[in-house]
């Protein structure tokens, strides 16, 4: 269920009606409960049950952790037991391709047979959740729940069940604890943030995903200019694509009382890899760091090991995004960018101070490079093989020979235009807090005017509704 279509809409003023009519917390929780698994199976009824088997995994798994139970057992087991799913329904076809691949480079004749495996929605964001549900109470940081609907709506809350923003239990369980009372403001704070992530997805991604899919569809058939402005297009696609979700997601859950973390902040105003990475998709690198990348080491033992536990970090972040090789790339090239920034720092840091004019110079230098690299390496994540990421590198840095191929007929300002706009007028000027404060009056006012604005943007979205990229994932 697509949050842009009209089934979803149906479904939400359902959903939302009649959980503020219920009276006890306790109640509307269960209520949520239910429309959140009605949710996940109105995309495939029968992928409840991996749902459930992660959700009952890290329960179990966490109370024996609490009670002193075999507790590494449990710990081990659970998250064992959680990636093997997600090894098989994600992973286990891309593997066993490459293990006969490879030995078909070695000279071994070799023939195998794929299964037919689909790929569950939103597995890997539950997933991941999971695991940091059975690594807080092994840390002591969060206590065990003891009521497993607790456990299954931390997994299942249907806002961020499909593409995040991946949450985290101390942020998130003690809220399913609070009495929620009905608050105008709050609402039309969930509102807002749900009016500009729709106008991201439907008005923005939707509109330049047809050129996009075009192009990358058809690589031989466009010019180097074509092939470049088609990245620049998926290069904001992915943006709005993903930021929008994130922000319906926001808004949605903030119109029940509850409070998802920030996913992005204007990730294009970055002036160093490092900080992209603080910007963009921020529940996953902070999950990635928090749950992978300093248990491994972070920081410590020295700087050749950081350096190993950061590569490591990022190929497996680029893994998680989807069962292909050009993600492994794309992370790990990410990976040896972050290097070369921290190693960069680390000698800047023993320069003197520049005057004010190349200080100026330097941050546009920084920025230039920094975005320039999200951009060549958005390449290989949109590409389907090595040989596709080699063709369109090969266009936008001019080495490839366009002669008498096509050129797309779309306005490349539609491309760069709302990109700019996002990024440098608002992004700029944007409090440093999502959903500041409206005023206290006028509350019906600002919803009247809400309302018009999502009828108008149901007369602009495009016919055909899309699903959001991170579905794949």
């Amino acid at each position: 269920m697509i949050f842009t279509s009209v089934a979803f809409l149906v479904f939400f003023v359902v959903v939302y009606s009649l959980y503020w009519v219920l009276q006890r917390q306790r109640v509307r929780l269960y209520w949520l409960l239910l429309a959140s698994q009605f949710f996940y199976a109105w995309w495939d009824w029968r992928f409840l049950g991996l749902m459930w088997f992660a959700i009952l995994a890290c329960h179990v798994a966490s109370l024996m952790i609490e009670r002193g139970r075999y507790p590494r057992l449990a710990l081990i087991g659970s998250i064992t037991s959680i990636l093997a799913v997600l090894a098989v329904f994600k992973y286990y076809n891309f593997f066993l391709d490459s293990a006969y691949r490879l030995l078909g480079l070695l000279g071994f004749s070799t023939s195998h047979g794929a299964l037919k495996i689909i790929l569950p929605v939103g597995i890997s964001f539950f997933t991941f959740e999971a695991i940091a549900y059975v690594v807080d109470v092994w840390r002591r940081e969060v206590k065990a729940e003891t009521n497993v609907a607790n456990t299954a709506m931390y997994i299942s809350f249907f806002p961020h069940l499909l593409a995040g923003p991946i949450i985290r239990p101390h942020d998130f369980l003690p809220q399913l604890r609070e009495d929620k009372e009905f608050n105008g403001a709050e609402q039309l704070i969930g509102l807002k943030l749900f009016l500009v992530g729709f106008i991201y997805k439907s008005v923005f991604s939707d509109n330049i995903s047809p050129f996009v899919d075009e192009v990358f569809g058809n690589l031989g058939h466009y010019d180097n200019l074509t092939l470049g402005m088609a990245t620049l297009g998926f290069y904001a696609q992915i943006y709005f694509d993903f930021c929008g979700y994130s922000i319906m997601a926001i808004g949605i859950a903030r119109m029940f009382g509850y409070r998802l973390m920030r996913n992005f902040n204007y990730p294009y105003l970055a002036r160093s890899i490092t900080e992209f990475w603080r910007r963009w998709h921020i529940s996953l690198s902070t999950w990635l760091r928090d749950y992978l990348y300093i248990p491994l080491g972070g920081n410590r033992h020295g700087e050749a090991k950081r350096s190993r536990n950061l590569m490591l970090t990022m190929l497996l972040g680029g893994l998680w995004h989807g069962a292909s090789w050009n993600f492994v790339l794309w992370g790990g090239v990410h990976g040896i960018a972050l290097n070369v920034h921290k190693w960069f720092r680390a000698w800047h840091a023993r320069i003197p101070r520049m005057p004010m004019a190349f200080g100026l110079l330097g941050v546009a230098m920084a920025w230039l490079v920094t975005q320039g690299f999200v951009y060549l390496t958005w390449i290989p994540f949109r590409a389907q093989t090595f040989a596709d990421s080699f063709t369109v590198l090969s266009a936008v840095t001019a080495f490839r020979d366009d002669t008498a191929l096509a050129r797309g007929s779309i306005p490349y300002a539609l491309l760069a235009i709302p990109l700019l706009v996002d990024t440098f007028v608002v992004g700029l000027s944007a409090d440093k807090k999502v959903g500041a404060h409206l005023p206290r009056t006028g509350h019906r006012t600002a919803a009247l005017l809400m309302g018009g604005v999502l009828a108008l943007l149901l007369f602009m979205m495009p016919l055909r509704v899309t699903n959001f990229i991170y579905f794949q994932f």
